[in-house]
């Protein structure tokens, strides 16, 4: 959310995870908790959409949140959407066409993220 690391995704498939072995994601990330194939974004640029699908293998255990809510099912990224992935890996969703110096600061979507257990403090 720094803006320091920037993806443009390709037509299709993007997968984002891990690097094991000869498995290379087209977005590597890694720490604890982060699967080989931790999500897919399929991106179709005739239309400007980003779809998100969590980890196949286990959901619940190799995370995905937008904007807060865990990511269960397939779901289309808007313009601003903030996505976790894991515990520490915070993204920004900028559509470039509507505005790419859109900004989010870390402290709202930390708090966002962590809504719940904040709740229970």
């Amino acid at each position: 959310m720094s803006g320091f690391f920037k993806y443009a995704f390709r037509d299709g498939d993007n997968t984002i995870g891990k690097k094991i072995g000869d498995h290379e994601p087209d977005i590597v990330i890694s720490g604890v908790g982060i699967s080989k194939e931790q999500c897919k974004i399929i991106y179709n640029p005739s239309t400007r959409s980003a779809t998100i699908f969590p980890n196949e293998e286990d959901p619940k255990k190799y995370r995905v949140m937008v904007n807060g809510e865990v990511v269960d099912s397939s779901l289309q990224l808007e313009h601003g959407d903030r996505v976790l992935i894991g515990l520490h890996h915070y993204y920004l969703y900028v559509d470039p066409h509507v505005d790419p110096h859109t900004t989010c600061e870390y402290e709202v979507a930390m708090k966002e993220a962590n809504r719940d257990a904040m709740g229970m403090l």
